[in-house]
C-alpha cells in the first residue's frame, strides 16, 4: 500500500507532517540519554536568553528614548 504522504520530498527534505516527525524520533533516539540531557540543557538555555526580548522592544533601525 502506498504511503499517501510521501516523505522523501526533493533536495533531501521531509515532506509533511509525519516525515517531519519521524526524522525528529529518529535523531532522538540515535542520542544516549546524555547527549539528550545536554541538548535539553543547551536548548533551555537559548530560550532563556531570547526570552522577552521581542516584547517592548524598539522597531530595527530605532533608538529608544532615554
Amino acid at each position: 500500500m502506498a504511503d499517501p504522504e510521501p516523505t522523501g520530498g526533493e533536495g533531501g527534505f521531509d515532506r509533511g507532517w509525519a516525515g517531519h516527525a519521524r526524522r525528529q524520533a529518529c535523531r532522538g533516539l540515535a542520542m544516549t540519554p546524555a547527549q539528550r540531557l545536554r541538548w535539553l540543557e543547551e536548548t533551555m538555555a537559548a530560550l532563556r536568553r531570547i526570552q522577552g526580548r521581542a516584547i517592548g522592544a524598539p522597531p530595527q533601525g530605532e533608538t529608544p528614548n532615554a
